[in-house]
């Protein structure tokens, strides 16, 4: 998905340091996940509740962990 990429591409740039330091692992786990389910997550705070990645996703969204 074109959208996914623009969002995850953003925040890759953004915390390049950080992630190159350990972060990479649950990344790489959350990237494993369909497109459709990983859109959903990004979109909808309150379904990405019960995801493991959940901080994740909401630094990826652009809030705090």
């Amino acid at each position: 998905m074109k959208e996914l990429d623009i969002l995850l591409e953003r925040f890759i740039t953004q915390h390049q340091q950080s992630l190159s330091q350990g972060s990479w692992p649950e990344l790489e786990a959350l990237l494993q996940s369909e497109d459709d389910l990983l859109w959903d997550w990004l979109q909808d705070p309150a379904s990405a509740a019960e995801s493991p990645y959940c901080a994740l996703l909401r630094q990826i969204r652009g809030g705090n962990a």
